[in-house]
C-alpha cells in the first residue's frame, strides 16, 4: 500500500467500511489521511450521518411509523 492516501482513495475507503471490514493497513492510512485533509473527515460525518438516517428510517417503516394504530381509519 501507498504510504500517503489520495482524498479519492479515502473516500473509496470510507464508503467500502460500510459494506466490509478494512485490513488494519487500510484503516491506518485513513486514519493518518483524516489528521491532515479537511474535507474528508467531513465526507465521513456525511456517511456516518447518512447511515444513521437510513436506519431511523428503516425502523421507522418497521414500526408501521405512517400514524395509523394498526389498519384502523384515522378519527
Amino acid at each position: 500500500m501507498k504510504t500517503t492516501l489520495s482524498c479519492r482513495d479515502v473516500t473509496r475507503l470510507v464508503l467500502e467500511g460500510e459494506d466490509r471490514h478494512l485490513r488494519l493497513s487500510e484503516r491506518l492510512g485513513v486514519r493518518v489521511h483524516m489528521l491532515i485533509c479537511k474535507t474528508c473527515p467531513e465526507f465521513a460525518r456525511q456517511v456516518q450521518f447518512m447511515r444513521r438516517a437510513v436506519g431511523r428510517w428503516k425502523q421507522y417503516g418497521d414500526d408501521g411509523g405512517d400514524g395509523s394504530d394498526g389498519g384502523a381509519p384515522p378519527r
